[in-house]
């Protein structure tokens, strides 16, 4: 169910797209006018209000646009975004190369990014790398995970509690405000990050890549 904040952003895009289709039917009706009743072809005064019409028109859009699909997400900011922290113990697998927590896949797109196949109780799971960080270490956590709000000292307590392998998950959700309403985005998920936490890099499987 979409949220009663999003209505601004819906009833913003409507006045956006209103504006920008009544600017051209506007300077045609104007150039006719000219043509017809004045006989004119070209007059300054109507070029002037043309050129300030469009820029006003397709300043509303591009900036509707941003605000609803460039805007980036400040996960400090707790009044943009609400972040809740799942954790759960990877399960370790034994196979042909050995004991392992995570296995890396290599990716079936051209971009350059991999895969992660971890085991939780009664499942496996699947994320990409560019959603995904796999750390031996927590002081690897602040380093390539740099601007995301993991809690060291949460991550420590499930060191001990897990024996160093567990996998912790981070949603963002948009939290109800004007800039969040106007953006349609009250409700929906900012984003999505997985760190995957082994005990050392040998608990990782990567056969897979280095048989690329």
């Amino acid at each position: 169910m979409t949220s009663a904040w999003n209505w601004i952003g819906i009833i913003a895009w409507i006045i956006a797209l209103a504006v920008f289709v009544w600017v051209f039917h506007h300077i045609r009706v104007r150039r006719i006018k000219m043509i017809v009743e004045r006989k004119h072809t070209f007059e300054w005064g109507n070029l002037i209000i043309s050129g300030v019409e469009l820029v006003v028109a397709f300043c509303l859009v591009i900036g509707m646009g941003y605000v609803t699909f460039s805007r980036r997400v400040n996960l400090s900011d707790t009044n943009a975004v609400k972040v809740a922290y799942e954790y759960e113990p990877l399960v370790l697998r034994v196979g042909n190369e050995g004991s392992y927590y995570v296995a890396v896949d290599r990716s079936t797109s051209n971009k350059p990014v991999h895969v992660y196949n971890y085991w939780v109780k009664g499942a496996k799971y699947t994320v990409s790398s560019n959603k995904a960080t796999v750390v031996s270490s927590l002081k690897q956590v602040k380093i390539i995970d740099t601007g995301i709000p993991w809690s060291q000292k949460t991550l420590q307590q499930k060191d001990a509690q897990n024996e160093n392998a567990y996998v912790a998950k981070m949603t963002a959700t948009y939290q109800p405000s004007f800039i969040n309403g106007l953006g349609v985005r009250v409700g929906h998920q900012a984003m999505t990050r997985w760190l995957i936490r082994v005990p050392a890099q040998s608990f990782i499987n990567t056969t897979d890549i280095q048989n690329q």
